[in-house]
């Protein structure tokens, strides 16, 4: 991990006008700054940001966790030597989520390293069977072990696909993970080696994932929304007019890094009604 990644990544989740980002960038600089006075993990200097072990990370949110709940409690803690100007930052609890945050982003950047090589494979022409197999042991079958390897790689696509859009729907930018879906393009069983392609996937809330399953909106090679003639015809009515009519034509927000894949929206577009 890198402490530009992780920037790059908090503006992604926030965006440039939320200061949130910011808030947890210098919260990030402070623990820093205080691990250097205090070296409770033997980081030697490194930013917390460079760590790649996930249980000393762990362990790290843990204890800034408990120190930032003593300081709030005026009690003595690692965040005595704090800078007076700075004492908000833990005391507002944005010391623990900024590192609550870099965990997550510990587990992106690790997907999304595994997701270049799934990309990268696809690219060359080479089946990515091999990749996913590596990555998840899928094959086909029934039976429970079979079962529990494709809700791993379910889940895996999940994740990427989210943390890709910045947590996101790319048509109305809604960000509450319990209604956001990853949608594959060319559906799970209609195209075996780009199930897990973050090229194959778009972050749609509830409502657009549902009409973009069953082929009553896409979009196009400029990835604007294009909505079949079945919604159309109930245009009349003002609640589609709120959720379609206001943003046919409008392009969808851009991912982090995986463009969807034009030639599988193609596939998509070919069973509308437009």
């Amino acid at each position: 991990m890198t402490q530009q990644g992780f920037e790059d990544y908090l503006y992604a989740v926030y965006g440039h006008r939320n200061g949130t980002a910011k808030s947890y960038i210098t919260a990030i600089r402070i623990i820093d700054e205080l691990f250097a006075i205090n070296d409770e993990f033997a980081l030697k200097g490194r930013s917390v940001t460079s760590i790649d072990d996930k249980a000393l990370l762990s362990r790290i949110v843990k204890f800034v966790y408990e120190q930032q709940k003593l300081c709030i409690n005026g009690e003595d803690s690692f965040f005595k030597n704090v800078n007076p100007a700075q004492v908000s930052y833990p005391q507002k609890r944005f010391c623990s989520a900024a590192v609550n945050q870099l965990q997550k982003y510990q587990v992106y950047d690790k997907e999304e390293e595994m997701a270049s090589a799934i990309v990268a494979t696809a690219k060359s022409g080479k089946s990515v069977s091999a990749k996913l197999t590596e990555l998840f042991e899928i094959k086909e079958g029934k039976d429970k072990k079979a079962e529990v390897k494709v809700r791993l790689g379910q889940d895996y696509f999940r994740k990427m696909v989210l943390a890709n859009y910045g947590g996101k729907c790319c048509v109305t930018g809604l960000n509450v993970p319990q209604i956001l879906r990853a949608s594959h393009i060319v559906a799970w069983k209609d195209d075996k080696k780009n199930r897990l392609n973050p090229e194959n996937g778009l972050c749609l809330s509830a409502t657009y994932d549902a009409a973009f399953d069953k082929h009553l909106i896409s979009f196009d090679d400029d990835y604007r929304m294009i909505v079949s003639k079945e919604i159309k015809d109930y245009y009349t009515t003002e609640v589609v007019k709120e959720y379609f009519d206001k943003f046919e034509g409008l392009p969808i927000s851009a991912p982090v890094k995986f463009m969807p894949n034009k030639k599988l929206l193609e596939r998509h577009r070919e069973l509308m009604n437009i």
